[in-house]
C-alpha cells in the first residue's frame, strides 16, 4: 500500500473517496429580456374593426331572417286557410266569409268568427273579392290576402288560379 504509508488507519480509508459538494456552484442569473406587448396597437385596431363588422353583420342577418320568418308563417297560414276553405266548400257548397271580412290574430278583433281556427301570432287574412257560393268563378274568383303586422309583404291566394302570389 504505497499511498497509505505513515498514516493513521482511519485516514487511510478516507483517502481514496472523494466527496462531492452538496451545492451546485453559484451561477449568475440570466438577464431579463424586455417583454414585448402581446398585441400591438395596429393589431388591436384590426381586432376592433373585425368585431364591429361581425356585430353589424349579425344584426343585419337577424333582421333579414326574422323578416323572412314572419313571411314564412304568413304564407303557411294563408295556405292552410285556403285548404280549409276548399274543404269547407267541398263539404258544404260554400266558403266561409264575405268580401271585406277578416280573420286575425294581431290584437285586433276578427270580423269572421271561427272559434276553433287560430292563425299564427301577428297574421291577418282578409277576404278581398269573390262570392263564397261560387269561389272558382273566373271573372270574380274568391280571393284572400294575408299580411303579418311586422312585415310589409302581402300574400294573395285566388281560387281561380289555386296559387299564392307575393305582392
Amino acid at each position: 500500500m504505497p499511498f497509505n504509508r505513515g498514516r493513521a488507519p482511519h485516514e487511510r480509508e478516507t483517502m481514496n473517496v472523494r466527496k462531492k459538494s452538496r451545492r451546485p456552484p453559484y451561477t449568475k442569473p440570466a438577464r431579463k429580456r424586455e417583454r414585448k406587448p402581446v398585441l400591438t396597437t395596429a393589431q388591436l385596431c384590426v381586432v376592433a374593426i373585425v368585431t364591429v363588422l361581425v356585430f353589424v353583420g349579425g344584426s343585419i342577418f337577424l333582421k333579414i331572417t326574422s323578416g323572412s320568418a314572419y313571411d314564412i308563417s304568413t304564407h303557411h297560414d294563408l295556405q292552410l286557410f285556403a285548404d280549409f276553405q276548399k274543404f269547407h266548400h267541398a263539404m258544404n257548397g260554400t266558403c266561409l266569409g264575405e268580401q271585406g271580412q277578416v280573420i286575425r290574430n294581431d290584437g285586433i278583433p276578427s270580423t269572421l268568427d271561427l272559434k276553433k281556427y287560430t292563425l299564427s301570432k301577428g297574421v291577418a287574412i282578409f277576404i278581398v273579392a269573390g262570392a263564397p257560393e261560387d269561389p272558382y268563378n273566373e271573372s270574380n274568383p274568391f280571393t284572400m290576402q294575408a299580411k303579418h303586422k311586422k312585415s310589409d309583404t302581402v300574400y294573395e291566394y285566388s281560387f281561380a288560379t289555386d296559387t299564392i302570389i307575393e305582392r
